[in-house]
């Protein structure tokens, strides 16, 4: 009948249809199978017959070069590199020089700005101001000090000598007691030492210490002050370079960026050894 006729004529479309969906997967990698598939399709057996044409991977193997009739050692021979020691060192030399800061040593001299009287000047004026400078010293490895000695008219057993001193112009000033020089006493004077050095800030060029002296005795107080212009000492500060002076052996002076000879460049004829292998 119409039913009968219409199920066999479906049923050999679907069967036509077949041969075109196998033949436009066998040339690609695996279809899924679908899901309408049953066991034992031809989808399987063509992933199957895929597969099975993938090149499998080639073993690895090494073997040393010797076993192939090769050679097992490869020799290197390595120079050391050639250098003029002399024409390195002068070259460094003068950059270090470059940049080196210059060395300097300040030398520090006391300069009195006045002339003591001396002989019978001296005896002079001791006698009419009953007090004067005798004299006066730098002290040696103290370059900042000096020292004075005073000598006094005999009026009074009873006697002191100071020191009246400022380096700030008179803002400030101290009074520094000077000592009696044992076995001074000449029968009509006596002599008092004193000694002073120059303080910071008051260290630089042309600093200045003004005294005047003062003499106490039982009969009243005296002083000494250079004709009232002060007496007065400067600070003479100079520089010196000493890098000038001192005999450096620039040869042993090592830089970090400059090894010893020693380490320089790799020793001659020092051989590398290599062992080759293939590949198989």
């Amino acid at each position: 009948g119409p039913l009968s006729s219409s199920s066999s004529s479906s049923s050999s479309s679907s069967s036509s249809s077949s041969p075109s969906s196998s033949s436009s997967c066998s040339l690609l990698w695996p279809c899924s199978a679908s899901p309408a598939s049953s066991p034992g399709s031809s989808s399987e057996s063509e992933i199957t017959t895929h597969s099975s044409l993938l090149p499998l991977p080639a073993a690895l193997r090494v073997s040393f070069a010797d076993t192939t009739g090769g050679d097992l050692l490869d020799v290197k021979e390595f120079f050391a590199f050639d250098s003029d020691e002399e024409e390195d060192t002068k070259k460094w030399e003068e950059e270090e020089l470059k940049y080196r800061k210059p060395e300097r040593e300040l030398t520090y001299h006391v300069h009195p700005e006045f002339n003591a009287p001396v002989g019978s000047a001296l005896l002079q004026a001791v006698h009419a101001n009953k007090v004067e400078v005798e004299q006066m010293s730098p002290v040696d490895n103290e370059p900042l000090t000096f020292t004075g000695v005073v000598r006094v008219l005999n009026i009074s057993f009873h006697k002191a000598v100071y020191i009246r001193a400022t380096m700030d112009n008179w803002a400030t000033y101290f009074d520094h007691p000077a000592e009696y020089v044992q076995g001074s006493h000449d029968g009509d004077t006596d002599q008092f030492s004193f000694k002073l050095s120059f303080a910071p800030p008051y260290t630089t060029h042309g600093s200045s210490i003004e005294f005047v002296i003062r003499y106490e005795t039982s009969v009243g107080d005296f002083w000494a002050n250079n004709s009232s212009m002060n007496y007065v000492v400067t600070l003479l500060v100079s520089s010196e370079d000493i890098s000038a002076q001192t005999n450096i052996d620039m040869q042993q002076i090592k830089g970090i960026l400059k090894p010893p000879k020693a380490y320089r460049g790799i020793p001659k004829y020092l051989p590398k050894l290599t062992v080759p292998f293939s590949q198989t």
